[in-house]
């Protein structure tokens, strides 16, 4: 996601069961700007697993956890995104919850050697057969972290890299996300 300009704002969406869009900003302290800020200061160093759009149309970083089932529906359906000109770029969420499991499940796939192949099974049950290392731990430690600071509480969340701030909420298909953002 490198190449992104200053000037381009942030939008979430979060996956639930109303097919509302709306335009508010999410339930944080931090100004659009400043999430923005973090997310581009952090980014690099999160090494999100990343599924290339053939010919992009919009950037989503997706927030989410290995026991959602909405988010193994978009992991499930991601060529669909990518087909619809939706780079997809995944970071994890540990909800506190479930905060040591999710870490340590998503830490063996943040380790393996395929990691897109090792996200797609890890999303429909299949956990990678390795082991999570201290630095593949902290390093979704420190997605959550990220996750933490910008508000998220729900998974998943697209952050949608746009120049304008949008809400999108609801498990939407590629076609009224990219309907939703052409308005």
């Amino acid at each position: 996601m490198k190449g992104i300009t200053k000037n381009i704002a942030i939008a979430l969406l979060c996956a639930v069961s109303s097919g509302a869009f709306a335009t508010t900003t999410p339930a944080t302290d931090n100004t659009p700007q400043e999430a923005y800020d973090d997310i581009t200061r952090s980014l690099d160093d999160l090494h999100p697993i990343t599924f290339q759009a053939p010919a992009e149309k919009y950037k989503l970083l997706v927030f989410i956890d290995n026991q959602c089932s909405y988010c193994s529906t978009v992991v499930k359906n991601v060529k669909k995104y990518t087909d619809a000109g939706l780079t997809m770029s995944f970071l994890t969420v540990a909800p506190k919850s479930i905060r040591d499991s999710v870490i340590e499940d998503m830490g063996r796939v943040w380790c393996s050697t395929d990691k897109t192949k090792s996200l797609q099974q890890a999303m429909a049950g299949f956990l990678p057969d390795n082991d999570t290392t201290p630095a593949c731990s902290d390093l979704v430690t420190r997605q959550s972290a990220l996750a933490d600071r910008l508000g998220i509480t729900v998974t998943p969340v697209m952050v949608v890299v746009e120049p304008e701030t949008r809400t999108i909420v609801g498990s939407q298909p590629p076609a009224a996300i990219l309907a939703a953002l052409k308005k």
